[in-house]
């Protein structure tokens, strides 16, 4: 794609250094417009390949507006705004923009989501046209052959799982940036596979063979963050008894995750924005500045939108993660995936237990297709696991169907009682510790069974109210 690129900004000195920007690099400008309005007119006189697009404007229309019409006419675009309006952003993220910049901004910013905008628009359709016909060939297996299918096929990554337009989707923005070393925020509520994305972009991106290590943000302290994202010298605090090397530095020449970005301090995120800009870290207590070659993805079950609004992180590290995002769908709204996950957990579980439980009978997958799933992926994959432990295929947990207004009981029936996740997983480990005659650590211990560390799994029996020897 030979670009030609509208910039649609209603302050004068920023639209001219975009332009000085732009074809300084060789890069054509089609005109500057300050309103929505006058964007259109010169869409229509000079056709423009991509539209950088301000979200505040001249006249009637905004940028958000804009960008409706420019997605009808099938013009890539990438929003340049400052505003951290939670309704704005949400609103801007609907229109589905190739990219984000905040200003101010850099000339190597401006022209990495350049990059990144045109390769996406240029295997757009080509990946499009690859999930239709990868579809169209699913649907023509037999159930039992799909998760077969599933296992070897290009848009398959470790157990991410489904052929719903919602995954389809999902593993067509995998392929399309697992190969730049852009950042990516993967978003979705807790149990949907976030990890499972990283893992896939990791694996499809050149530095799979380079160090990967994923760091939990909502477990560690907020003033022991830096350290152990940066490293520390040897007396750089009390304690500090020796020279610490930090994640960033581990993952040199890899890829780091940030799983649960947004619960990093708002101080934090000052330090993080330069690591993503600057591509370099400074250990706590040291004054040198040591480059880093990390690429970095984040993940968060958090609305960043509503943490921007209120002040909670920055506007700036915002934008600067969601150059690409990837919001990962709740199971509840890919349902047709239901039965290749569990054919699937069904089979992973019989090698690794040796225990094989039969299909589902019809009705008992009606009831799991019924059921909301507040806990998405994850809390199907431990009933799956349960019940081949249990050797049993009857639904082992109470699934009860979503009620709609129209459906809701009557007030004086009384309604039974759904478990909460917590309550759950308090069952799920019981079970398994009864298994275990409550033998956590070792060859066959329960902490092996849960695929959990013994410190983990007592940290959890703490939480959950279970003592050894408690049934």
């Amino acid at each position: 794609m030979k670009d030609k690129v509208l910039i649609v900004e209603d302050e004068l000195i920023v639209a001219r250094d975009i332009r000085q920007t732009l074809e300084r690099n060789g890069i054509r400008v089609a005109g500057i417009a300050r309103s929505a309005e006058k964007a259109l007119e010169l869409v229509e006189e000079f056709q423009p390949t991509l539209a950088l697009v301000d979200i505040f404007l001249k006249g009637t229309l905004t940028g958000i507006d804009l960008a409706k019409h420019l997605n009808k006419k099938g013009i890539p675009f990438i929003y340049v705004s400052a505003n951290s309006n939670q309704q704005v952003l949400e609103a801007a993220k609907s229109t589905d923009p190739y990219g984000f910049i905040v200003k101010p901004f850099r000339e190597k910013d401006l022209l990495v989501t350049l990059d990144i905008a045109r390769y996406r628009y240029e295997n757009k359709k080509k990946m499009e046209k690859e999930i239709v016909d990868y579809t169209v060939q699913l649907k023509s297996l037999a159930p039992k052959d799909r998760t077969a299918n599933l296992r070897t096929d290009q848009f398959r990554c470790e157990d991410i799982i489904g052929r719903s337009a919602p995954m389809m989707h999902v593993f067509n923005l995998i392929q399309q940036v697992a190969h730049f070393d852009t950042s990516v925020l993967i978003l979705g509520e807790s149990g949907t596979g976030k990890e499972g994305i990283a893992n896939c972009i990791v694996q499809k991106s050149p530095r799979k063979n380079k160090p990967f290590i994923k760091i939990n943000c909502a477990a560690i302290p907020a003033e022991l963050m830096e350290s152990e994202f940066f490293g520390h010298e040897k007396g750089a605090f009390t304690g500090a008894s020796e020279r610490r090397i930090g994640k960033f530095e581990q993952a040199a020449g890899g890829t780091i995750l940030l799983d649960e970005v947004g619960e990093v301090s708002f101080e934090m995120q000052a330090k993080l924005l330069r690591v993503l800009q600057e591509k370099e870290i400074q250990r706590v207590g040291s004054d040198t500045m040591i480059r880093t070659d990390v690429r970095v993805l984040a993940s968060t079950s958090r609305i960043l939108e509503k943490e921007v609004a209120e002040g909670k992180f920055r506007l700036d590290l915002y934008y600067r993660l969601l150059v690409f995002p990837i919001h990962l769908p709740p199971l509840r709204d890919r349902k047709e995936d239901i039965p290749l996950l569990i054919d699937y957990y069904i089979d992973y579980y019989a090698r690794k237990t040796g225990n094989k439980i039969a299909a589902l009978s019809t009705d008992s997958m009606q009831k799991l297709l019924q059921y909301s799933w507040p806990g998405n992926v994850r809390q199907l994959q431990h009933l799956v696991e349960r019940m081949t432990l249990l050797n049993n295929n009857e639904i082992a947990l109470e699934i009860e169907p979503v009620r709609t207004p129209d459906h809701s009981p009557s007030e004086d029936k009384k309604i039974p009682h759904t478990k909460t996740l917590e309550e759950m997983e308090k069952e799920y480990i019981l079970s398994v510790l009864n298994q275990c005659n409550f033998r956590i650590s070792g060859k066959g211990g329960a902490a092996e069974i849960l695929n959990l560390s013994p410190a983990t799994l007592h940290s959890k029996m703490k939480k959950l109210g279970i003592r050894t020897g408690y049934e």
